[in-house]
């Protein structure tokens, strides 16, 4: 049948449609493997816990925590948005220039790594509260922190040399070796030392493959230098990195204050809440992953309404995707971190919900797509203004209502950042927000997600039973309520068509 449709088409117009649904393919494949990828990588994250808090004391637990938030803003703060820019460069190298981009990439982290461990062994016995604490895990801190600055790259390369496929096998591969290196030795020695010498050996690990790919699996392998073009790399990345770097830091913010303000079992708490961020991140990242590259491309290349096109499909797919996931989260919290975490942190549940508050509100983070359009500079003057403003409302919150408040406000000011980043995105394709995002669809689905919460919590809220139990019971009434909410609502049919599109796309770029 698609031969005779075929048949009876212009030549030319079958030639475009083929090619469109051949990138439409490309795109899922690779939008497929990374968020496979990226999910089992997410469930490895979730299950290292149930481990190591079952084998470290709460205090120890809140030292390899603040050990995270220190590594976690070392990669805010040197890498310079250099790995990232890779997808920016490579896409668009010339034949020979993609050794010396890596190259470039692998010798400035080196340097920056190696500054970041010079800095922290001079500033860490002054840094303010309970991260001053970590001094006593010198110079096993500085080093990981540098190593793991270093090992960054491996996390973009890949990706962004177009092989995806080889970026989820080093996700899920090295996801599975830091996990069996951190539980091995958490329950070999119940010593957070020994934890974060298996953190460093891990990192060292990262580093090695990094390497091992850039001079046998890329396009062009090999490693080489070019003063001049690593010059105009920096021009680009620098005012990402300085963007990024507020708004990572704004995201981080709410945790700086408490571990200042706060002992570090207070912290295990807000970092424990905190790891909710991640669903939005790892929903989102597969499918940016896949997109952006191409989206890149059709901006460079003029085509603005094919980059729109894919921007529309790609938060389509999101909508559908991420708020049911929320919704599901904010009813099944209790259960969850007493599962995993035990009933003694179970104060993490309040500050777990305003989080997931906040990413249902922030569903359509549009800050990832500044980078095509060079936004850069305006992004990092109102990344500085939110982080200033995130820190104040954060200060502000903890007076009145002590870590939900800081919670709350660092929570609001992402969501005044990324309504900004919406807007330029929008005007940049000459359209508005609500037909960018598919407004319509996505009110439909908010709304059967706050009704499925409202009645896990009428039908479900005086379950006296085992916790295993009661999360069956709420996710199982949940997911009754969405899927009777999408059927009166008739999104069914968008699903279903999502569902069947993908389904008629073969490898070859022709509808079956």
């Amino acid at each position: 049948m698609t031969d005779a449709l075929e048949a009876r088409q212009p030549a030319g117009r079958g030639r475009m449609e083929g090619g469109a649904h051949g990138m439409t393919s490309g795109i899922r494949r690779k939008a497929g493997f990374l968020a496979t990828a990226g999910l089992f990588e997410y469930a490895i994250q979730m299950a290292l816990p149930v481990i190591l808090v079952r084998h470290l004391t709460q205090q120890e637990f809140g030292d390899y925590r603040l050990m995270w938030l220190v590594a976690s803003t070392g990669l805010i703060l040197f890498p310079l948005f250099l790995p990232q820019s890779l997808v920016y460069f490579l896409p668009r190298a010339t034949p020979g220039t993609r050794p010396k981009l890596v190259g470039n990439t692998l010798l400035s982290l080196f340097a920056l790594g190696g500054l970041s461990v010079l800095l922290l062994l001079v500033l860490m016995p002054v840094l303010p509260g309970s991260i001053a604490g970590l001094q006593r895990y010198s110079p096993l801190v500085q080093i990981f922190v540098g190593t793991w600055i270093l090992a960054s790259i491996l996390d973009v390369l890949p990706n962004a040399d177009g092989k995806s496929e080889w970026q989820a096998c080093a996700t899920v591969g090295f996801a599975i070796l830091r996990a069996a290196a951190l539980a091995g030795a958490a329950v070999a020695s119940g010593d957070v030392t020994w934890v974060l010498v298996a953190m460093c050996g891990a990192a060292m690990v990262k580093v090695g493959i990094a390497l091992a790919y850039a001079l046998f699996a890329a396009q062009e392998t090999g490693l080489a230098f070019d003063r001049q073009l690593a010059r105009l790399q920096l021009n680009y990345s620098l005012p990402f990195a300085v963007a990024q770097g507020f708004f990572l830091l704004r995201v981080q913010a709410d945790q700086w204050v408490v571990a200042t303000n706060f002992s570090n079992t207070a912290f295990a708490l807000i970092s424990i809440a905190s790891t909710v961020l991640l669903v939005g991140t790892l929903t989102r990242q597969p499918l940016n992953d896949a997109l952006l590259p191409k989206i890149s491309s059709l901006v460079g290349a003029g085509k603005l309404d094919d980059a729109l096109a894919l921007i529309q499909k790609g938060y389509l797919v999101l909508g559908m995707m991420l708020p049911p996931v929320l919704g599901l989260l904010i009813s099944t919290a209790n259960e969850l971190v007493e599962l995993i975490y035990t009933r003694e942190y179970l104060g993490a549940v309040p500050l777990m919900r305003i989080y997931l508050l906040g990413q249902m509100a922030t569903a359509f983070a549009a800050g990832h797509l500044l980078q095509v359009f060079g936004f850069g500079r305006r992004a990092a003057k109102i990344g500085a203004i939110s982080l200033l403003l995130s820190i104040a409302l954060s200060i502000l919150g903890l007076q009145f209502f002590g870590l939900a408040g800081v919670v709350a406000g660092s929570v609001t000011s992402l969501v005044l950042w990324e309504c900004w980043a919406l807007n330029m995105v929008s005007k940049a394709l000459g359209t508005s927000i609500a037909q960018m995002i598919r407004l319509d669809q996505t009110c439909k689905v908010i709304v059967v997600v706050a009704v499925g919460v409202l009645v896990v919590h009428v039908l479900c809220s005086g379950l006296d039973t085992s916790v295993f139990l009661r999360l069956v019971v709420k996710s199982s009434v949940f997911v009754m309520t969405m899927l009777l909410g999408f059927v009166l609502t008739n999104m069914h049919r968008s699903l279903l068509s999502l569902l069947r599109e993908t389904a008629e796309v073969t490898p070859d770029g022709r509808t079956s």
